[in-house]
């Protein structure tokens, strides 16, 4: 157990090392670009919806299935905010699962609310998925291997935080991303390379083929 804490705590160490250092060069290379740290923009995420930001973090999960969501964390690997990808990015790769990556793009917003949870049962009565279930599973997961009682269980537990809210609704967050780089924070020389897709990757998709949930991000939603 005690192994494993001091793992912990190494980890934590070198990712809030590499994003001080990525966070000084970016604002040195541009003056009007500073980017802020995950553990920043997760003490008051509300503060930076529809904000266009530069966010420096480690991926943690990318999900497997279509790879439309990304997950990055900071200095608590139990905080994750989800990243989606523009058009012009298209995908993200598994193979991105531990770099460290310079994302830019804009917070969105979506507000739970009941009505908003009884749609989304009938939605799973009829076989369909949401990006909230997804994400009210902090990504820990596939699609693929979500079952029947894992959704219920959710549902049941977005009803406690809705109860909980003391509002009527809570908020889920993430960001969609316009580009990011992966940074190479121990070779300081090293400059990040700009991805709209990976190099050597192509991702075809069949016009008018469904590869997202009914529910899209950044949809807005009036409550």
């Amino acid at each position: 157990m005690i192994k494993k804490i001091l793992g912990l705590v190494v980890v934590a160490t070198i990712i809030f090392s590499c994003g001080n250092k990525e966070q000084k060069k970016e604002a040195d290379n541009n003056n009007e670009v500073v980017a802020v740290t995950v553990d920043e923009v997760l003490a008051d995420m509300q503060s930076y919806v529809e904000k266009e930001i530069t966010i420096i973090g480690t991926v943690n999960h990318v999900c497997a299935h279509g790879g439309k969501r990304m997950f990055i964390i900071g200095t608590d690997p139990d905080a994750a905010i989800k990243i989606t990808p523009s058009d012009e990015i298209g995908v993200f790769e598994t193979e991105l699962v531990g770099s460290h990556i310079l994302v830019s793009g804009t917070v969105k917003e979506l507000r739970i609310d009941e009505a908003y949870v009884a749609n989304l049962e009938k939605e799973i009565a009829e076989d369909s998925d949401s990006e909230a279930i997804h994400d009210h599973s902090g990504g820990e997961h596939d699609e693929t291997e979500e079952v029947e009682d894992e959704k219920k269980a959710q549902i049941d537990a977005m009803k406690v935080k809705i109860a909980e809210s003391g509002k009527d609704y809570y908020s889920q967050f993430w960001i969609e991303a316009s580009k990011f780089e992966v940074k190479e924070c121990d070779h300081d020389h090293t400059e990040g390379e700009e991805h709209d897709h990976i190099e050597g990757k192509e991702h075809d998709h069949a016009e008018g083929e469904d590869h997202d949930h009914d529910h899209e991000d950044g949809e807005e939603h009036t409550h």
